[in-house]
Order: C-alpha cells, then sequence, then structure tokens
C-alpha cells in the first residue's frame, strides 16, 4: 500500500531510474536504437491499473464457515457407568479398528478409527448429557468420521449411559410440635447486650462520674482552701 503500482516495487529495489541505456550502440542508425536491447515500457502494467487483465489469474479464497463452538464441560468424578461406557468405547474401537484396516493394522498401530481424546471427549459429554444426537457427538467432538459411526457410537452411549439423576430431591418438611417451634423461634431471636450499670459518684452521690472525676463538686479542685478541711 502506498506504491499505487506493482511495478514500482521492483523500480526501486534494482535502482532501473538509475540504469544506463545502452540499446543505441547496438543500432546506431536506428532512432530507436537496438529493438531487441531497448526495454519497452509494457502495454499491460500490473493488476493494480489493469484490473480485468488479472481476472483470470484470481483464486478465490472463500472463508470456511466457523466451527459451531462445543460445550465446556467442569470437572468430575467417572462413576460405574462412565467405566462401563469406556471400556465398551475402547472394545469397540479396537474392534473397528481390525474391520476397517485389519488385524495387522490393529497390532502395528493400534486403535485408528479415532483419537483417545475424542474417545474421552465422548465419555465426558455423555456423562454430562450432551450427547443426543449425531449432531450433537460432530459438533462436541469435530470428529471427522462422525457421519459414518454415529449410529453405532450413539447405541453404545444409550446401553451404557446413566440415567439423568436430578440435583434435588423435593420432599416435604416434617410438621415440628410446638413446643419445638416455640424453642427454635426462641433460638432464632437476636440476643440484646446487657444494659450497663451507671457510675455513681461516692463522694456527693449523683450519677454520671466518679469521686476522681472533675465533674464532682467535692473533688478537691472544685474545693477552696478554707474548706478542705471540712470536706471529710
Amino acid at each position: 500500500p502506498g506504491m499505487m503500482c506493482q511495478r514500482k516495487i521492483f523500480n526501486v529495489c534494482f535502482d532501473n531510474a538509475a540504469a544506463i541505456l545502452d540499446h543505441h550502440e547496438c543500432n546506431r542508425d536506428n532512432a530507436q536504437g537496438c529493438l531487441r536491447c531497448h526495454i519497452m515500457e509494457p502495454v499491460i502494467c500490473c493488476d493494480i491499473h489493469n484490473p480485468p487483465e488479472f481476472a483470470s489469474y484470481d483464486t478465490p479464497n472463500p472463508k470456511a464457515p466457523q466451527a459451531a463452538q462445543h460445550s465446556c464441560l467442569p470437572k468430575y468424578m467417572k462413576d460405574k457407568s462412565d467405566l462401563d461406557l469406556e471400556n465398551a468405547l475402547l472394545d469397540w474401537h479396537e474392534e473397528k479398528t481390525a474391520a476397517v484396516y485389519s488385524w495387522a493394522c490393529l497390532f502395528d498401530n493400534g486403535p485408528m478409527v479415532m483419537t483417545n481424546s475424542t474417545l474421552d471427549h465422548i465419555v465426558d459429554c455423555t456423562h454430562h448429557h450432551k450427547i443426543q444426537t449425531p449432531q450433537d457427538l460432530k459438533r462436541e467432538t469435530t470428529w471427522a468420521d462422525s457421519n459414518l459411526y454415529a449410529s453405532e457410537v450413539l447405541s453404545l452411549i444409550e446401553r451404557h449411559a446413566a440415567l439423568h439423576k436430578s440435583l434435588y430431591i423435593s420432599t416435604p418438611l416434617r410438621q415440628l410440635s410446638a413446643s419445638v417451634s416455640a424453642s427454635v423461634s426462641a433460638s432464632t431471636l437476636p440476643t440484646l447486650p446487657a444494659k450497663r450499670r451507671a457510675t455513681k459518684c461516692s463522694t456527693c452521690g449523683q450519677e454520671g462520674h466518679n469521686a476522681h472525676n472533675h465533674l464532682c463538686w467535692k473533688h478537691l479542685s472544685n474545693v477552696s482552701p478554707e474548706n478542705k478541711e471540712n470536706i471529710s
């Protein structure tokens, strides 16, 4: 961008503007010099200046459709039904590899119909009830051969998948007796803090201060010197 011509890149790179032309030395009789050595300007410049001339060389590159996002599964502990399904898929994987590629290929290379990560993901999705149809299998695993073997895999899932168990059990609450209800309600009430006892002065008998406080009218700081001897 900014060059505005594809040929300008080569002219700048090879410094063609500073090149010495010697086509007149070959043929001095012709004003144009030697027709074989003379560098002629092309009729067609580039695809920027002459787009129709290069239309036949375009290679369409359509953007591939975005694949559907698979489910984000939480971690879990495999139970007996998950292990049974995993073993059944492993057995089917070996048998299908032997049937399609022969036992020799299975012995030399191992199961080849699907990857181990695909098999594990099928077990995980089955545990969370994410695979119900062939479309679900293809979306969750992006398995290239899911269209060929979807019916067989789904039959294994239906045979070994655990039944969906509700996470919540609706059980009616037991009726509490009146005494238990009263004790429960009393225990749930907030307890108020105990009221603090007011401070009472031992000298003057008034509340709100003690004998050592300067607020007391009988404190030594509030009594004249001639009356201090009369205060007991």
